[in-house]
């Protein structure tokens, strides 16, 4: 048996996995996100260990522990967790959207951003490391100077079980100073940044053994002193794994809070530079692009929540509001939405863009509002697509769907006609958590291909194609979203 620790950016998600590469069990602990302040977004790292002992304690009853031979981790990308010698953290996890380090984005710019553009194809922007470690010396110097190293999500959490403070090449690169050949560090752009060289961690390849459980951690786990830990991988690594993204041209559509549209390519990549971002594969020689869209699911939990008067997304008045958007023709009525409630990520990265609607009357009831927030953000998709496209000079031919977003039924059929492609929707939702057990499993010899296991284990639910009329009718839409975009800068 395999555990696989999935650590989202709202959830610990453990999944238990045969030597067949098939789902057992899945358990889930939920943990906060604080915002201190305005465009700050932070976790307590206790609480992931809490959540970890939570979800082993729920398998417990389910299970013996002692069944497990070894354990996995995915982890949100590009969280920062100073901690000290003995492991303990100094300064709560500075999440991947926080939006603190601006100033210390354009200090890197100035001084190692020509640089890093060269090694790994991506601009620097606050999606990354780098800038909160910079930012965490000149604003918490004491805790920066006491610091013994600096540890991804779930590097941290995985240090709980080994004892160890070190790391793996997927989350390491999201730095921005990890060479995506050699898969090791940059030691001219950390020295470059200003920034102490002993607070990065060893790196390893995400299926090298990492250690196993020490006696202290199966005091409070639960798990079997000397159980093998794998390093694992970041959330969107291990998502391609568990999608089958293995070759050129691979991709997969999550649909989740933010949407994260992944492409693997032939490797970094500077045609569309500052549009997309560039990351490495769990398996070495391995590039993927990635488009983040910060607007994804966010507008379906801002609009359940507003109507529902709680200000909390709610899920059953998301789905009736799906089944009355499918109502509506294609085009919402002529109502256009510009979807960027929290800035816009890919391909602009614009933290001051805001969202509009276009063409409200009272005529517009809330399903046609709801439609035209769904395919406002299929637009915004539909531009990371081209740049996809684009570099690989023809279209892409397996697009896998997944996410919680794929609930909402009427999303993929508005996706599948605004980008006229063929959608495969992906039975299992939990993608980074099965790709984290699949790279677990042949780490230790479980599993002898990754890439023939995780197309095995891959189960389409249905596959979508597009409609002609539909598709004439978003083709124009399309051009009126780039070109409404294109007025309404604020």
């Amino acid at each position: 048996m395999i555990l696989s620790a999935d650590l989202g950016s709202s959830q610990l998600k453990l999944l238990v996995m045969d030597e067949l590469g098939n789902t057992r069990k899945v358990t889930a602990i939920p943990y906060r996100t604080f915002t201190p302040r305005p465009g700050w977004l932070e976790q307590e790292p206790d609480d992931w260990k809490r959540a970890l002992q939570g979800g082993l304690q729920k398998l417990a009853s389910e299970m013996d522990l002692k069944e497990i031979d070894v354990v996995s981790f995915s982890g949100h990308m590009s969280g920062v967790v100073l901690v000290d010698r003995e492991l303990k953290p100094l300064y709560p996890c500075i999440m991947l959207s926080d939006l603190r380090s601006s100033e210390e984005c354009r200090i890197l710019s100035e001084t190692v951003g020509e640089e890093i553009r060269k090694l790994t194809g991506n601009p620097v922007i606050q999606a990354f490391s780098l800038p909160k470690l910079l930012w965490l010396k000149k604003n918490e110097s004491e805790k920066y100077e006491r610091a013994f190293a600096w540890l991804s999500p779930k590097d941290y959490l995985r240090a709980c079980l080994t004892g160890k403070a070190e790391t793996e090449a997927t989350d390491a690169f999201n730095s921005l100073c990890v060479n995506p050949e050699s898969r090791t560090w940059e030691e001219e752009i950390i020295a470059g940044a200003g920034l102490r060289r002993g607070l990065f961690p060893p790196i390893h390849e995400p299926f090298e053994e990492a250690g196993a459980v020490t006696a202290e951690a199966a005091s409070w786990s639960g798990l079997q002193e000397g159980t093998k830990v794998v390093y694992g991988g970041a959330d969107m690594a291990c998502g391609a794994v568990g999608n089958g993204l293995f070759q050129t041209g691979d991709s997969t559509l999550t649909l989740g809070t933010c949407a994260t549209f992944l492409a693997m390519t032939d490797g970094v990549q500077e045609s569309e530079f500052g549009k997309i971002t560039f990351h490495t594969h769990a398996l070495p020689g391995r590039i993927y692009a990635l488009g983040s869209h910060f607007n994804g699911g966010l507008v379906v939990n801002w609009m359940s929540g507003m109507l529902s008067g709680s200000g909390e997304a709610d899920y059953e008045l998301a789905a009736r509001l799906s089944e009355e958007a499918a109502q509506v023709p294609p085009g919402s009525q002529d109502v256009l939405t510009i979807p960027f409630l929290a800035g816009s990520g890919s391909p602009y990265y614009n933290d001051r863009d805001r969202g509009a609607i276009l063409g409200i009357q009272t005529a517009v009831t809330r399903g046609v509002l709801f439609r035209s927030m769904l395919e406002g953000v299929s637009c915004n998709l539909r531009q990371t697509l081209e740049i996809f496209e684009k570099l690989q000079g023809g279209p892409l031919e397996r697009i896998v769907l997944g996410g919680g977003g794929v609930k909402v039924r009427v999303w993929p059929e508005i996706i599948k006609n605004v980008f006229d492609r063929r959608l495969l929707e992906a039975e299992n939702p939990d993608a980074s958590a099965v790709g984290a057990g699949l790279i677990g499993g042949y780490g230790q010899g479980i599993f002898e291909d990754l890439e023939k296991v995780s197309r095995a284990q891959l189960k389409i639910r249905r596959t979508l194609k597009p409609q002609e009329d539909s598709v004439k009718i978003y083709s124009g839409l399309y051009q009126k979203y780039l070109e409404a975009y294109g007025r309404l800068q604020f």
